[in-house]
């Protein structure tokens, strides 16, 4: 298959954003299905994303191997959330309201333009954050971070340099103490 069929330009996608390609055809409960592509998600993402060709296999086709898809997940007690990722022509009607009854479903039509394809899976991708714009206004750029003249806050500060772990327990440590300001830990922790 070539990167210029739209489903394939979805799973390039799919594959550069971290998701695993399943062996076609999909197999779910000793059931197999012939779509498009089927993905699932790393890392913190559990989705199944499966891709449904329109132009290829016709409407019916795609809704039917979707809702046995769902079927099949439901039978297993899967907890994994399933995305349909459509190309082709945008399915409408009873079609669109049968593929939105059973999970996610994400249209991209012939996905010609990558931004516009990017765009339209913006919600399975990693986020992207762009680089600040001036210095001023990035927290790691200045040489000094100048902190309020608050004690809890430079105890949070010297608290990041040992990790995740010892900053949550100084904020436990501030939430406890304000929750019992006349107690010995409350001068103590804003001292």
């Amino acid at each position: 298959m070539s990167a210029s069929i739209p489903s394939e330009r979805v799973a390039d996608l799919l594959v550069a954003a971290g998701y695993r390609r399943i062996a076609s055809p999909l197999e779910v409960a000793g059931l197999t299905f012939d779509v498009a592509g089927a993905f699932v998600g790393g890392g913190h993402s559990a989705d199944l994303v499966v891709v449904g060709d329109m132009a290829a296999d016709g409407e019916r086709k795609v809704v039917q191997q979707i809702d046995g898809i769902a079927r099949a997940l439901d039978v297993m007690r899967s907890h994994r959330p399933l995305t349909s990722v459509i190309v082709g022509p945008r399915p409408v009607g009873k079609a669109l309201e049968a593929l939105a009854q059973v999970g996610r479903m994400l249209a991209v039509e012939e996905a010609s333009d990558p931004a516009d394809l990017r765009d339209r899976l913006a919600i399975l991708l990693p986020l992207e954050v762009p680089a600040s714009m001036s210095e001023e206004r990035d927290l790691g750029a200045g040489e000094e971070l100048i902190l309020p003249e608050d004690g809890i806050a430079q105890r949070l500060f010297d608290a990041s340099e040992l990790g995740e772990d010892a900053v949550r327990d100084v904020f436990h440590e501030a939430l406890r103490a304000a929750f019992d300001p006349d107690g010995d830990d409350f001068e103590e922790l804003l001292g």
